[in-house]
């Protein structure tokens, strides 16, 4: 049987798939920059292309790691993947009011059989406002 692996895994503004099962995939960022902590983002989504056995069944658990020292607030999902007959899979997962509790270094995990088959690093950055004004000359902050 071939090794599950993950060919394509980040955060992304937006994500689709069309009928045609052509995975389209806006704006791809690692980073979030927040003035108050805790904070939560509105929405993004988690897209990951999987590889492994054509027509295999597959049992996921995807993990969101927090920095270091953190302890674990997020519990882990167990997801069922049936790869289709070229051996691909697409998941998408819409994140809506996403918390994010501490800045630094996240991670997200995919795993099958306790195998980690893919990772995604993201970092939390705590930054200051900073004032502006747009075309119109009203204020804005960052």
């Amino acid at each position: 049987m071939a090794k599950l692996q993950t060919e394509i895994f980040v955060l992304c503004d937006h994500a689709i798939v069309s009928q045609e099962q052509k995975l389209s995939v806006i704006g791809i960022f690692d980073q979030f920059f927040v003035a108050n902590l805790p904070a939560s983002w509105p929405r993004m989504f988690l897209v990951a292309v999987l590889k492994g056995e054509p027509s295999q069944e597959y049992s996921l658990k995807l993990r969101l790691v927090p920095p270091q020292k953190m302890e674990p607030e997020f519990p882990d999902k167990e997801l069922k993947l049936r790869l289709g007959q070229n051996g691909n899979a697409n998941l998408l997962t819409e994140l809506v009011n996403f918390p994010l509790p501490h800045a630094g270094l996240y991670k997200f995990e995919i795993l099958t059989d306790n195998q980690k088959v893919g990772e995604l690093e993201f970092k939390v950055n705590k930054t200051t406002a900073t004032y502006g004004q747009d075309l119109s000359g009203k204020k804005v902050s960052n």
